[in-house]
């Protein structure tokens, strides 16, 4: 992202009253020094939406979302942080500096002349259409039911021969190290798309960024699809196809839910039909950039799988990604031999809605495709079947858990008894599929995890000025986590200059890690009012003994490759703790 000046920004964020910019988007009733609505992230009757002015924060106690003006516009209104920043300058007659770093300067013209190029690219694929030698790719778009204002929605061309497009781009003043930059053409001028359909690929700002290629010769032994290589625009790991007309129907036709598809075709018959909740992974397997895009805009993702890839070992761990980042995961299987491209013609819209409405929770999905895979038919295969999904039952909290192995138990015949203690076995490291940790790494995950917590209530109690923190007994050695420490360095400045921490500062501070700012602002809550002074002073006494037992740890170690003067010193600052019970 830009970087701006930080006295700017600090003007900048001085400027902002959160109130007048979410009262743009939604209602807000005054009561007392704080302002309600209905959550604009979440279905609500009632106004559980919480906008504090002074804090510039905002809360609701119904879904948990938190955050401040920058947060919402990314996270509501879809805006990069760019944006957010560049539409708050307006807000506020703010003129928006330039950025004088050379590095920036030169990557910003490199990324506006691979952007040109490609958006002249484009026109050039689909201008093709309308030329004689395109004649057998109208053919193959008929046969597919592609209509003409699909193609001209997707932008869809055609790459007539080898150099057509280097000689046009070369005419319009596109230098050949701009096109070899964008992965348009070879150092030889040479476009290795040629004889394919042409695909635009189109980010979530309506850029396009590169291509997909597909072959019109069903004998051909190259690959099928083709995609543009890596460049400083495309990066197939981290982009979604049809993201851009996705975001554009988000609002307008209240999308709570993402399609997710394999290839473009799948995509663009759908889209054509009418369901525009849909994307593909760029025919790819799956990676945790892609379900980050996805988790931006919806939290439930429907897995459309044709019905060879239902139950492969690729597809679980895509599932288990999507999962990852709090997505509610259902999974879609289609009819054996049968794409989606393929479900839409036969079955119509309705038909592939059947689909979507029986589409699998991520866990019933795991034991039924395990169960596919067993010859239950058999005591043996049953008890196969059933010792198949400990693992998966293992993964669930004890509520789920349980509802689960009583559908195992359903489907193989075995007690939910039996398998509960198989699960016990399998947690504890006897099952030999499972991965062995050692009782000390445990300990240490165990101590981490608590760790975590425990740092999260203190600095929430000093972000709220309980009256039990004494700033005298902290110091930031005693948070490991990083964000921790960035928070307590706010915390202490805010101190220092005698004012008020703000919740909506910390946003600012660790804006690529928002999920644990809220973790650390909702922990004061699950601890009842009355007993918080007494958590707080176990929670310090445990932070205290673990940095100090961190610190004699790390002197042993330092003295073992000291200097013999330095371990004079290391030795008595050792002594000194270890003599301090």
């Amino acid at each position: 992202m830009p970087r701006y000046p930080e006295k700017w920004l600090d003007e900048l964020k001085s400027k902002i009253d959160i109130v007048s910019i979410l009262g743009k988007y939604m209602y807000l009733q005054r009561k007392g020094n704080k302002y309600w609505a209905c959550c604009p992230f979440h279905s609500e009757k009632t106004a559980s939406f919480c906008v504090n002015a002074d804090d510039q924060y905002y809360h609701c106690f119904g879904c948990g979302k938190s955050g401040n003006v920058i947060t919402f516009l990314t996270e509501h209104e879809r805006m990069s942080y760019t944006e957010a920043i560049e539409y708050l300058a307006k807000e506020y007659n703010m003129e928006i500096p330039e950025n004088t770093d050379p590095e920036f300067t030169e990557r910003k013209v490199r990324q506006d002349k691979l952007i040109a190029a490609n958006k002249a690219a484009a026109r050039y694929f689909y201008s093709n259409l309308s030329k004689p030698e395109a004649k057998e790719v109208l053919e193959y778009m008929d046969n597919r039911k592609i209509r003409k204002d699909t193609r001209i929605t997707f932008g869809m061309g055609y790459s007539v021969d080898g150099f057509g497009l280097y000689n046009e781009l070369s005419k319009q003043g596109f230098s050949k190290e701009t096109l070899m930059l964008a992965g348009l053409v070879n150092e030889k001028g040479y476009d290795s798309f040629a004889k394919r359909l042409i695909i635009p690929i189109i980010n979530a700002k309506g850029q396009v960024i590169g291509f997909g290629a597909r072959t019109l010769d069903k004998n051909a032994k190259q690959n099928k699809y083709l995609n543009t290589r890596g460049t400083p625009l495309f990066d197939k790991r981290k982009n979604l196809y049809n993201i851009n007309l996705f975001k554009r129907t988000l609002v307008e036709e209240k999308h709570t839910s993402i399609i997710l598809m394999e290839g473009y075709m799948d995509v663009i018959s759908l889209y054509q039909a009418g369901i525009h909740n849909v994307v593909a992974s760029m025919g790819t397997s799956l990676t945790i950039e892609q379900c980050n895009e996805i988790r931006k805009y919806v939290s439930k993702v429907y897995v459309c799988f044709d019905g060879d890839a239902a139950g492969q070992g690729a597809t679980w761990r895509s599932l288990d990604m999507l999962a990852s980042v709090n997505l509610e995961v259902r999974v879609m299987s289609m009819p054996q031999g049968l794409d989606p491209d393929d479900c839409i013609n036969k079955y119509g819209v309705e038909g592939f809605y059947e689909f979507v409405n029986s589409a699998l929770p991520l866990t019933e999905f795991k034991i039924r495709s395990l169960e596919a895979r067993a010859d239950v038919s058999t005591i043996e295969g049953k008890e196969k079947f059933a010792l198949s999904t400990i693992p998966v039952l293992a993964s669930l909290e004890p509520v789920s858990r349980e509802a689960y192995a009583k559908l195992v138990s359903q489907l193989s015949g075995l007690s939910v008894d039996s398998l509960i203690t198989q699960v016990t076995k399998y947690l504890s490291g006897e099952t030999i599929d499972k991965p062995q940790v050692t009782p000390q790494e445990r300990r240490e995950n165990k101590v981490a995890s608590a760790n975590v917590k425990i740092s999260r209530f203190v600095l929430a109690s000093m972000i709220e000025l309980k009256s039990y923190v004494y700033a005298k007994d902290l110091s930031e050695d005693i948070f490991e986590d990083e964000v921790h420490k960035k928070v307590y360095r706010y915390l202490i400045s805010r101190l220092e200059a005698k004012t008020a921490p703000k919740k909506g500062d910390l946003y600012d501070l660790e804006l690529e890690n928002k999920a644990e700012i809220d973790a650390i602002l909702d922990s004061i809550y699950k601890v009842q009012t009355d007993m918080q002074a007494e958590h707080y002073k176990a929670c310090m006494e445990k932070l205290l003994q673990t940095s100090k037992q961190n610190r004699i740890n790390a002197l042993f170690e330092e003295i073992k490759t000291a200097t013999p003067e330095k371990q004079i010193e290391l030795k008595e600052e050792l002594r000194k703790l270890l003599s301090n019970k």
